[in-house]
């Protein structure tokens, strides 16, 4: 097994692994049969992954591997690898990402060619490309005479056409999983995020190319903003955390330096509450957050788009601040419960956001209704430590307000409504915070995250 970069131990088990891995995500994610190279995959991961991939010399190269060589120079040279080049190094998923959808995107190209193409030279060029990127393949070498060049030329321009069109395509998938992964709990390449997503990158890869999913990861990833943003409550206590100074009497928090005095000054700063304390605290745990998101009819389009990005949002924060969330849609009845625990595993985060990508517009609504089933999962024991319920709508239906009033206070909660272009007044006398959003841009969506 000899693969085309410098530095990189092809005989190593965990090398070998890598390729393995790469070809059965290949598999997965276009449903068929490969028999690629798994060297060149191998190749194609290490160039996005190292941060300066070098090339072996052509005379290095054993014979057959010219088409495999040129590939990946074309990788390297590429302008859209250089710029991904700022969140792949050291990023295992978003390396991984670019290999999968690269190979995946050049196959099925020159397939395409192959089959569908009127020029005889294209497709016998697109047939040699092919058979040089496979497992055991040997390709055509070059000869003198002038076919041979010509061949080779055809050859040369094709493959450039297929590598920057498979590289675009590439990039944008690299893109939704790298706003995937700062979203869902990563940060970049090099961080140690605890959520890489790596060994599920077929099911992020398939979430990444859905058409609704990629317009809200599209949107979220044009908040700078929403990745550092955290709420914290301290309370104080003696035995904390150091954030300061203050005079009081309390000798547990005494700064030694008062030890110094004189016992009578000391004694008389004692009594009159003047000694220089340390001022201590500590973090308190925050609850979790549960959301009601409306789905009926007069939701569709714009404004279930806007409320499925401040979902995902929600879920952003909550992972920061080590909480569990909950989501429940609702039209004119509540759906299933979504519970997303604060150490979920990517698995669990994927099937949530895949599930929020599923949901239509459609229905009538009963916001009274969803209200009281939040209530009673936090009753009910459902929902652990949940204090505050927020609501999602544009829902301007008579509310039940004194049996939803009973119910918030049974479950010990407040109830903060965010109103999507409308206003409803019963709503608002049983809100403890009630918002309205007119334009439904990111600083609406800011405005809801942080309240």
């Amino acid at each position: 097994m000899s693969g085309v970069l410098r530095g990189v131990d092809y005989e190593s088990p965990v090398v070998k692994y890598r390729g393995e891995r790469i070809l059965h995500t290949i598999r997965r994610v276009s449903g068929k049969e490969s028999n690629i190279d798994p060297t060149f995959l191998v190749d194609t991961y290490y160039v996005h992954y190292l941060p300066l991939p070098l090339l072996k010399t052509r005379n290095e190269m054993e014979q057959g591997e010219s088409i495999k060589y040129s590939l990946i120079d074309l990788t390297i040279s590429s302008e859209i690898v250089n710029r991904n080049r700022n969140y792949s190094i050291a990023n295992s998923a978003v390396s991984m990402a670019l290999s999968v959808s690269y190979v995946q995107n050049l196959i099925e190209e020159l397939e395409r060619i192959r089959r569908t193409s009127q020029s005889q030279e294209e497709r016998e060029a697109a047939e040699q490309i092919l058979n040089g990127l496979m497992r055991g393949s040997q390709g055509k070498e070059s000869n003198k005479n002038q076919n041979q060049q010509q061949e080779n030329q055809a050859t040369d321009k094709l493959m450039k056409q297929v590598h920057e069109k498979a590289m675009a395509k590439a990039s944008e998938d690299a893109n939704s999983v790298r706003s995937m992964q700062r979203i869902m709990g990563g940060n970049g390449a090099g961080t140690g995020s605890m959520m890489t997503f790596e060994g599920d990158i077929h099911d992020v890869l398939r979430l990444a190319r859905n058409t609704e999913i990629k317009k809200i990861l599209e949107f979220l990833s044009g908040i700078p903003k929403l990745g550092s943003f955290t709420k914290k409550r301290t309370t104080r206590y003696a035995r904390g955390e150091l954030f300061g100074y203050e005079e009081g009497s309390d000798l547990e928090r005494l700064v030694s330096s008062e030890l110094a005095l004189p016992e009578e000054l000391f004694d008389v700063k004692l009594a009159e509450g003047q000694l220089l304390l340390y001022q201590k605290q500590i973090k308190e745990t925050l609850g979790p957050i549960y959301l009601l998101l409306d789905k009926s009819g007069s939701m569709d389009g714009e404004k279930i788009l806007w409320a499925k990005a401040v979902a995902l949002a929600l879920y952003s924060r909550a992972r920061r601040e080590n909480r569990d969330f909950y989501l429940r849609f609702f039209d004119n009845i509540p759906y299933p419960l979504i519970k997303v625990i604060k150490n979920a595993k990517s698995k669990d985060v994927i099937k949530m956001v895949e599930y929020i990508g599923k949901i239509r517009g459609g229905g009538g609504t009963d916001i009274s209704r969803s209200v009281m089933s939040a209530c009673d999962d936090i009753k009910d024991g459902h929902v652990k430590g949940v204090s505050e319920v927020i609501i999602l709508t544009d829902g301007e239906d008579k509310i039940a307000e004194t049996t939803v009033r009973r119910s918030l206070k049974e479950a010990n909660a407040t109830l903060i409504s965010v109103m999507i272009r409308g206003d409803n007044a019963d709503l608002k006398r049983v809100s403890d915070n009630y918002l309205v959003v007119y334009r439904l841009d990111q600083g609406d969506l800011l405005k809801v995250v942080e309240s």
